[in-house]
């Protein structure tokens, strides 16, 4: 059994198996900046020449922005037109012949009406494994290999290090007549694997349709006015689960998730175009990627992962070779409308696992062709809220699940509830099902088939929000618990922000497991403490 097949149930988080090595990722990285060069200069050109040029001072605000992963079907994105209209009233229109006036206007006037926001942050960050991971690239059992080999084959991670990051963040948003354009990018050097690190997380354009239309194919009516457009470098999310993600297909970076960086960076971001439409009969969401985008995950490099062939864990550090990294495009489209008070979605999705969980012949991981059909639902219940959710993911490539070097297909259900419990303090309950079709069919090559995956897997979840101190503390508790499999991670984190000026957090993420094949079972040398800085400007 392969060890993307046996893991393959688990496609909601990243295996390490699923991502690029690091080369590959910077230069990715660098193709997409080249590719986005032009819009970053009409981007800063326009913004520069709309400046005045007696006052070219930029307001700045302070944001004590996260970004936290939420639960719910609606997605976290603000108005832009609305942001600046509450925060820049328009002109008042008063005509007036007193040159006192004209020159306060021309020379503080247009200051307080520019369009260019900037703000950001600077974080240092440090986080430590409780206990010495001590897993090679290709396991023990290589051990008489000759010398160079096990050179080659040297303990990945012996250092204890899980994070040290010196992080900073410029978010700049420009906001033109009818549409805005908005931009968030990080530069950080990772001291874990001593490399520079830079990312795009948002490099968009955002508008209606009318807005890039042209007036005589608009007409007199609001039709174009319901559609909204997003094009360019977002993150993107929807679904109503807390932490798991079933109908969110979008790309997540699980070894940001593990090391204790901030939630907001669960998320990955992608090259899209979203269309979002608003009518009577339902709202409607359409994602397009042209280029496939996968999750981020353990390769290795700072978390070992373990290894059905070998029955121990490896940390090989590795990339997925170019001809098995799909070149084609995804297709996301979400179907919602709210009924008194219940809000209900339909969703589909075409393109690729975004995990590694197929092998090619030569038993390299790749990623297999995939369709997804779910629906959710979102209604009050008691003093609190409940969701539904349901998911079936469809291999294209292995339709009887008899390939042993392909994910089956797969069902997967969610139930969750939160409340209020007291004042202050919030709670969450999920209860999490996979079911794997054709399980019988499976070409079962472990040593013991306890080993491979029931046909159910549960996962039980629980969350507790405490906040203190006048909502200047916040505790935030998350446990995963897999009952037929006996493992858990609890992710305990504690931020303490007085002020809208920084920030500090700390927190621990802790694996457990009877095995070390189960899921969780499999990290427990990946527990740590952390603890981080964030100054914001």
């Amino acid at each position: 059994m392969r060890l993307s097949k046996l893991l393959a149930p688990s496609m909601w988080i990243t295996l390490p198996s699923q991502a690029y090595g690091l080369s590959e990722r910077v230069k990715k990285q660098w193709r997409a900046h080249v590719l986005l060069a032009p819009f970053i200069f009409t981007f800063a050109f326009t913004a520069v020449v709309s400046l005045p040029l007696n006052a070219q001072t930029v307001s700045v605000e302070s944001q004590n922005q996260k970004d936290p992963v939420k639960s719910g079907e609606q997605e976290q994105e603000a108005n832009a037109n609305d942001e600046w209209d509450s925060v820049w009233p328009g002109d008042d229109n008063v005509e007036s012949g007193d040159d006192w006036n004209d020159e306060w206007d021309d020379e503080w006037g247009t200051e307080s009406k520019s369009k260019l926001r900037i703000s950001g942050f600077a974080e240092l960050a440090v986080g430590n494994r409780f206990s010495r991971d001590m897993a090679t690239a290709f396991g023990s059992q290589n051990s008489q290999m000759n010398e160079s080999f096990q050179a080659a084959n040297a303990p990945s991670v012996l250092n204890n290090s899980t994070l040290r990051d010196a992080r900073v963040q410029l978010r700049a948003d420009y906001a033109l007549d009818s549409s805005s354009i908005s931009s968030k990018a990080d530069v950080w050097y990772d001291g874990v694997t001593s490399s520079w690190e830079s990312q795009f997380r948002e490099l968009a354009w955002q508008g209606s349709l009318s807005s890039i239309l042209p007036s005589a194919l608009v007409g007199t009516g609001d039709w174009a006015n319901a559609f909204d457009i997003k094009v360019g470098k977002q993150v993107l999310t929807w679904g109503t689960g807390d932490y798991l993600f079933l109908n969110d297909l979008f790309p997540k970076d699980y070894q940001s998730f593990f090391a204790g960086r901030e939630d907001e960076y669960l998320k990955a971001p992608s090259n899209a175009l979203k269309v979002s439409g608003y009518t009577d009969f339902a709202n409607v969401d359409l994602v397009v990627t042209p280029e496939f985008e996968p999750d981020i995950g353990i390769t290795g490099e700072i978390f070992s992962f373990y290894s059905p062939q070998l029955d121990e864990n490896i940390a090989p550090s590795f990339s997925v070779e170019r001809e098995n990294r799909p070149r084609g495009s995804e297709l996301a489209l979400r179907l919602y409308k709210s009924v008194k008070g219940v809000e209900i979605a339909g969703s589909g999705y075409t393109g690729y696992t975004r995990q590694t969980t197929a092998t090619d012949s030569l038993g390299r991981p790749r990623y297999s062709k995939m369709n997804a059909y779910g629906a959710s639902v979102v209604t009050p219940l008691g003093r609190g809220i409940a969701n539904a959710e349901y998911v079936f993911y469809n291999s294209l490539e292995d339709i009887d699940g008899t390939d042993g070097q392909i994910a089956n297909d797969q069902s997967r259900f969610l139930l969750g509830y939160s409340q209020e419990i007291a004042a202050n303090l919030t709670g969450g309950f999920q209860w999490y099902t996979e079911y794997l079709h054709d399980a019988d069919g499976l070409d079962r090559t472990v040593s013991s088939s306890e080993r491979v995956q029931e046909k159910y897997r549960h996962w039980v979840t629980t969350r507790l929000t405490w906040l203190a101190l006048r909502q200047t503390l916040t505790l935030n508790t998350f446990l995963f618990y897999s009952p037929s499999d006996s493992d858990g991670y609890l992710k305990t984190t504690v931020a303490y922000s007085p002020t809208d000026k920084w920030q500090v957090r700390a927190g621990v993420n802790v694996f457990s497991g009877k095995d070390n094949y189960t899921f969780w079972g499999q990290f427990e040398d990946a527990s740590n403490a952390f603890i981080a800085y964030r100054f914001y400007f």
